[in-house]
């Protein structure tokens, strides 16, 4: 059986954690609002009826998004996630039936994969079937939907019911599923920190490779 020398162990882990790094990216991205402090990630695969979103938002408190027929909250499906005290996340899946507080679903679709915080900004990713099929979940379907955001500077809390967000909502019509109506492509701020994660793995293979040098000759 063939044993592998500490040295080519890091450098088999750093080059299988660039190839993540760099091949690793979301089919879509938009800005929800027109300032850009809350953006939205996706990828939808139609075969496995799974529809992944990350949502980002300049607050340290919660972030809400939202799938609706009408562009408001009547009818609306809902997530609210947040990063508690401690660093762990949160989301909860939510219905509403007006334009009023929502309430928790019975049947929670919004399965939570992530999520993290700094400074300025929390960051939630999740994941639901394109098409759940039960009474207080909405399908995506392949035309343009309404996306409503929100975010809040607090956290819902142990029980759960987030506080009003006010002014800080809205609402954007985008195609989750269909590639022929996508926004235009990421801004080049998102191409230079794709292109700024290549250069730091060459870079950092590059010294790895002189540092382990001697030991692999």
């Amino acid at each position: 059986m063939l044993k592998m020398q500490l040295p080519e162990v890091l450098l088999l882990i750093t080059v299988l954690w660039c190839r993540w790094r760099v091949s690793y990216a979301w089919q879509q991205e938009a800005s929800l609002d027109e300032t850009g402090n809350v953006v939205l990630f996706w990828t939808a695969d139609v075969k496995k009826n799974v529809l992944m979103v990350e949502i980002q938002g300049r607050t340290l408190g919660y972030v809400a998004l939202g799938i609706s027929p009408t562009g408001t909250m009547e009818g609306a499906d809902l997530l609210i996630g947040y990063v508690d005290y401690s660093g762990e996340p949160h989301v909860m899946d939510y219905w509403s039936v007006k334009n009023g507080p929502p309430i928790p679903d019975k049947s929670q679709d919004w399965k939570l994969l992530a999520g993290r915080q700094n400074d300025t900004h929390t960051m939630i990713r999740v994941r639901r079937p394109i098409t759940p099929n039960t009474d207080d979940d909405n399908d995506v379907f392949d035309w343009p939907t309404w996306i409503l955001w929100a975010w809040h500077p607090h956290d819902p809390g142990d029980d759960h019911k987030p506080k009003y967000h006010k002014n800080n909502r809205g609402a954007r019509q985008l195609c989750l599923l269909s590639t022929s109506c996508w926004p235009a492509p990421p801004s080049r701020a998102s191409c230079v920190v794709a292109s700024f994660c290549t250069s730091s793995c060459v870079l950092l293979l590059f010294l790895l490779l002189l540092a382990l040098l001697p030991h692999l000759l």
